[in-house]
């Protein structure tokens, strides 16, 4: 499953630069390459998913895969209506949003691969610490 998890990081990797350079020059260039780019989101999701499904599987990283089986559900209903939400001026703000979406999926899978990388090697996933009151 090591070398699954880094494939799938890998191949996240390379569909997220593609649909950030095809987003980028849609948004600032007007060179419109939509299909394309849309193929690339579909599959950081599905990446996406694979990855869940197995994070899922996994022993301490079962709620992460649940939260990035939601993500992946997210992800394609915020992208293909993003042209209905905010027509105008303010549209910019849906791309902005679309961006950051896209970006927090990349991240996500490159959060979870390492945690699954620490958890196959036998350390102990990280664990976000609550702040202590001194006094």
């Amino acid at each position: 499953m090591i070398t699954a998890v880094r494939v799938i990081h890998w191949i996240s990797n390379i569909a997220g630069a593609g649909a950030l350079v095809l987003g980028l020059l849609h948004w600032f260039a007007h060179i419109s390459f939509l299909s394309v780019h849309m193929w690339f989101g579909l599959t950081v999701t599905l990446a996406l998913l694979a990855l869940s499904v197995i994070l899922l599987l996994t022993r301490g990283l079962r709620v992460a895969g649940a939260s990035g089986i939601i993500y992946a559900i997210i992800i394609p209903l915020f992208g293909m209506n993003q042209f209905q939400l905010l027509i105008g001026e303010w549209h910019w703000l849906v791309q902005g949003a679309h961006l950051l979406v896209g970006a927090g999926a990349m991240a996500f899978v490159g959060i979870m691969s390492g945690y699954y990388h620490k958890r196959a090697e036998g350390k102990e996933t990280p664990q976000l610490s609550t702040p202590r009151v001194v006094g």
